[in-house]
């Protein structure tokens, strides 16, 4: 089932970490895949940090990599921002979300016509507030993702970047126009455009049904799905990342 796989695409929070804890044998299971010949990726809605503070936290957890093997919804949003010719936009986010959009010529104003939310653990009521002046007036407002929560330190539960999405939503009273973020399969399309990849060459393993699994059914590639309750004898399922050695013999 999975011989025309050719790269693996790990998402992060949950899959291979939790806050600051890397997962057991996860760092196996990338390692293994890598001695079967095969391309990783690692993917994530995260926006909070950027692709280099990503690797540098995976380097520091014994993973290999460098940061053209990170793909996160902020990066995709400065390259969505990009290709669409935004010249200047609003983040409603963090300094490394700016960074992301700087480090492809796009400047950051407070009189943009374009507000782009990302996730932000220091968000607060005043940024709130200063992100709504600017979006009263904007003419497109992207969103990093909405995902509710993600499991952080400890597996426990935080809020994610919908908990800012629909703050600034229920203070406009109208949706945001576009979200970069899985579950849209934009961020496996800017992958199989840079590393000349097929859909069906790519093989997706994350936590979440709804933004990882249902990513990778949309775009029409393989997934493994990584949950609690999940059937031993299930193909494309297990209860953790290190069951994938026994689903997948070549592993």
């Amino acid at each position: 089932m999975f011989e025309q796989i050719k790269a693996v695409l790990f998402d992060l929070d949950g899959t291979i970490y939790y806050g600051s804890q890397l997962i057991a044998k996860a760092d196996q299971v990338v390692q293994a895949f890598k001695n079967a010949g095969k391309q990783v990726y690692f993917m994530t809605n995260n926006s909070t940090k950027s692709r280099q503070q990503i690797c540098d936290k995976l380097l520091g957890m014994g993973l290999e990599c460098c940061k053209e093997q990170i793909y996160t919804s902020g990066y995709g949003a400065a390259l969505y921002a990009q290709n669409n010719g935004y010249k200047s936009i609003y983040v409603f986010g963090t300094d490394a979300l700016k960074q992301e959009f700087a480090q492809m010529g796009i400047e950051t104003s407070s009189k943009a016509e374009v507000v782009v939310v990302g996730y932000d653990m220091d968000f607060d009521y005043a940024k709130l507030t200063d992100a709504l002046q600017v979006a009263l007036n904007a003419k497109i407002i992207i969103a990093c993702n909405r995902e509710r929560h993600y499991p952080g330190e400890g597996a426990k539960r935080f809020p994610g970047c919908g908990a800012m999405v629909g703050a600034l939503e229920g203070s406009l009273g109208r949706e945001v126009d576009y979200v970069v973020g899985k579950p849209n399969p934009l961020l496996l399309d800017i992958i199989c455009t840079q590393q000349n990849l097929k859909k069906e060459e790519i093989l997706v393993v994350g936590d979440t049904y709804e933004s990882d699994i249902q990513m990778a059914e949309e775009y029409g590639c393989e997934s493994i799905y990584i949950h609690d309750a999940a059937d031993s004898k299930e193909l494309g399922s297990v209860k953790r990342v290190s069951g994938i050695g026994e689903l997948l013999k070549w592993v």
